[in-house]
């Protein structure tokens, strides 16, 4: 059975200062960044960068398959979106840290992970034979403030601390990137299946440490579309 409907065109229109960039069949990338300032005065801001934004079109994914252009499975050091279910990268770089009096002293981290969080909405439904899309089939599969995943250990606050020391003149921040499960999309017979777009909202990054960075949560409710 097919989810409901939602009636009406969908206009989708990238911030300012976006660039869409088309990466082959099933993939559309878009790049948006934002600063968000510091809580506090004197404190710790960050830069947000949502790219590598990946929607398949057509949408067949496989949620078995590890390969291919159906994949949905993440293999070993696997941390991009998948040409099967599609996704996104989310950047952040945190500015002002060695300021911090707990960096000044040279103390450790007491936080553990970085973690972040968005809300989602992707917009599905089907191509008539002519390759135009039938608004009249989309339908939108919404979440709220799902946990994205971490690349690597990159998101370890004291791994970070350490690139700040090792590379004195550069900012870091913790990356992380979100691949969606497969979502059943039935459309009629002569129409094909596809991910008409995507956006993400409400994101929200936080950390819990009393030696350096806080315990903060660096927000913005975007929109991002891809």
């Amino acid at each position: 059975m097919r989810a409901p409907r939602v009636l009406g065109r969908l206009a989708f229109a990238l911030l300012a200062g976006a660039v869409l960039v088309l990466a082959g069949p099933g993939a559309a990338q878009a790049t948006t960044s934002v600063e968000i300032p510091a809580p506090t005065e004197g404190g710790i801001s960050a830069t947000v960068k949502f790219y590598g934004a990946v929607v398949p079109q057509p949408y067949n994914p496989d949620p078995n398959a590890a390969f291919g252009d159906r994949k949905c499975q993440l293999i070993y050091h696997d941390f991009d979106p998948t040409p099967g279910c599609g996704g996104f990268k989310l950047g952040v770089t945190l500015h002002n840290v060695r300021n911090q009096p707990g960096y000044l002293a040279g103390l450790s981290s007491t936080g553990g992970y970085f973690r972040a969080y968005a809300d989602t909405a992707r917009t599905f439904g089907c191509l008539r034979s002519d390759g135009t899309f039938d608004h009249s089939t989309s339908f939108i599969v919404r979440t709220e403030q799902t946990p994205l995943s971490g690349v690597y250990y990159e998101p370890d606050s004291n791994w970070l601390l350490g690139q700040f020391s090792r590379y004195p003149d550069r900012d870091f921040g913790p990356p992380f990137f979100l691949n969606f499960p497969a979502a059943q999309v039935n459309c009629p017979d002569g129409m094909t299946p596809t991910q008409y777009g995507l956006k993400v909202t409400n994101v929200n990054i936080s950390i819990d440490d009393a030696n350096v960075f806080g315990t903060t949560t660096w927000s913005t409710p975007g929109p991002f579309y891809a």
